[in-house]
């Protein structure tokens, strides 16, 4: 954690110093672009830091191709946010509050719609998408010494939901539909990850469902101090949710990921990154491209040694959400679209 803000810090201050010390140079405009991510408590802000340290180049700093070189966006300065979740990001999009926002496919879809969550705003059709740059995966998270062995088994239980405006209150609410139950059975919280596992480690709720990729800070850290356990989401329930929720795909969280007997049977969901149709198709180019052919990469896993960073193969749009014309002249070039 400390790393990740050490990182974001760094990126902040040595632009401004740049830029001060270059404001005779007028051959590059400086740009400026806000990434909306997740809490500074899951990998997607780290996610956010990685992606605005490698596509940013302050004006005055070397090209690519020379010693100590940028590979990012001549002139571009890159910001990651914080943010709680897919839904205030997507609102933010929307109001101009960020540039760009990394998101849950199955909310922007929402948005793009205009449905669930969305349904007082109207459809946002302005909506492109720029990669899916990930996969998180739905963590049902208990003491060991839990009563609950199944999802049915959260009937009556205090569950925390996340955080308001991450979006999980959507998927726990199609994930009891698939179980036969509603949000009236279960007496739930909306919680930060890391509120929700300290409210596990102090028996102040039961369950805390968390949907991140694997291993998640908070549930690692939680870990060191009780033991754990994580209910499956499988067999018929599963099959149901993913009628009811079709972005989920079948997953699971690996037997290393947090020292467990066996790997756990889940969901997953994408993880997209999202502009605005009115974005600058040049400015789009660049950060696709810079996105892939830079330091993105070696930025995320220096800090986050334990995943995985996406291949650009793997990471074209799905469709779902119509590609920015920016990024798909990338991929085109890239002889990938």
């Amino acid at each position: 954690m400390f790393k990740r803000s050490v990182l974001s810090l760094l990126l902040i201050f040595g632009s401004f110093v740049v830029t001060a010390s270059s404001s005779a140079n007028n051959e590059e405009k400086l740009k400026f672009f806000r990434i909306g991510a997740g809490p500074t408590s899951e990998t997607l802000y780290a996610l956010g830091t990685a992606i605005s340290a490698s596509i940013s180049r302050p004006p005055g700093t070397l090209p690519c191709d020379q010693l100590g070189g940028v590979c990012g966006v001549p002139g571009l300065i890159a910001v990651a946010q914080s943010k709680s979740g897919s839904i205030e990001n997507l609102e933010d999009l929307r109001f101009g509050e960020v540039d760009s926002a990394l998101v849950r496919s199955d909310v922007a879809n929402q948005a793009f719609k205009g449905i669930g969550p969305f349904i007082h705003v109207g459809e946002n059709e302005n909506l492109r998408a720029i990669a899916n740059m990930s996969t998180v995966s739905a963590h049902i998270v208990v003491r060991a010494d839990s009563d609950i062995f199944t999802v049915k088994d959260l009937h009556s239980k205090t569950v925390s939901i996340g955080a308001k405006g991450s979006g999980t209150l959507l998927f726990v609410r199609s994930l009891l539909q698939a179980h036969d139950m509603d949000m009236y059975n279960i007496r739930y919280r909306e919680m930060f990850p890391g509120a929700a596992a300290d409210a596990l480690l102090n028996e102040t709720i039961d369950v805390a469902v968390i949907i991140g990729a694997a291993p998640i800070p908070a549930i690692e850290s939680l870990a060191q101090n009780i033991d754990l356990r994580f209910i499956p989401i499988e067999g018929q329930g599963r099959e149901n949710l993913k009628r009811i929720y079709a972005h989920l795909h079948d997953a699971k969280i690996e037997q290393t990921a947090y020292d467990q007997d066996a790997a756990i049977p889940t969901v997953a969901i994408w993880v997209q990154w999202i502009v605005n149709v009115t974005a600058d198709m040049e400015l789009i180019e660049d950060i696709t491209q810079a996105l892939w052919q830079s330091e993105t990469e070696e930025f995320f896993v220096r800090n986050n040694p334990e995943h995985e960073f996406p291949k650009q193969e793997d990471s074209l749009p799905n469709g779902l959400i119509p590609t920015h014309p920016g990024a798909e002249n990338y991929y085109k070039s890239a002889g990938l679209m």
